[in-house]
């Protein structure tokens, strides 16, 4: 991953631009859709945060911005946090995302292809569903929004809460994370238009 961050070219060959799917890069464009609250801070200043007057929570959700996962992201109670904190001190520079707890009860992963739904299915546990048409149509708004960014691939991650509401959980890309019970053919088919289509660019 680092790697494909370091060449930029060798990301692009692969259609994940890793930089753009930095939580601080296209949460600007998808926040309105996350249902949640979220900031931006340096992974060394969470400490300091009145975290529970910001959330009115004792549990906060904490992952890191970049796509590929510096650390484990997940729930924590607030006030177990210092030991946590502390066993990841080497991305203290870093910037993660802290935000408030969702409950999901049940999760999606749809694969997109300029804006438009390719594949898709829930995830993680088995077994895995179809993706129902109220779902692919929010992916697909998610994915349209990274369309002008030059973004025509991409995974978008969504969650139906405890309270009934979708939300997205993130986007990412299409090589790094596992297809579960898409349908492989339409998949193949999507990269390979991809690679056709930025062969004759």
């Amino acid at each position: 991953m680092r790697s494909l961050r370091r060449v930029p070219r060798l990301g692009e060959a692969v259609f994940d631009d890793y930089t753009m799917l930095r939580c601080s890069f296209y949460y600007r464009h998808v926040y309105d859709l996350l249902g949640r609250t979220a900031v931006f801070v340096p992974f060394s200043a969470v400490p300091g945060l009145p975290l529970r007057r910001m959330f009115d929570s004792d549990q906060v959700f904490i992952r890191s911005d970049t796509n590929y996962k510096l650390f484990p992201a997940g729930v924590h109670a607030i006030t177990e946090l210092g030991h946590w904190l502390e066993t990841y001190d080497q991305y203290r520079d870093e910037l993660v995302v802290v935000s408030e707890v969702v409950t999901f009860e049940r999760e999606y992963r749809c694969f997109c292809r300029d804006g438009r739904f390719v594949c898709g299915s829930s995830y993680p546990i088995e077994p895995y569903l179809p993706v129902p048409d109220h779902v692919r149509c929010f992916a697909e708004t998610a994915a349209a929004r990274l369309l002008a960014h030059g973004c025509t691939m991409v995974t978008v991650d969504l969650g139906v809460g405890s309270d009934g509401v979708l939300r997205l959980v993130e986007l990412g890309g299409v090589n790094s994370w596992g297809i579960y019970g898409s349908d492989v053919t339409d998949f193949i088919a999507a990269m390979e238009a991809e690679a056709l289509a930025r062969a004759d660019m």
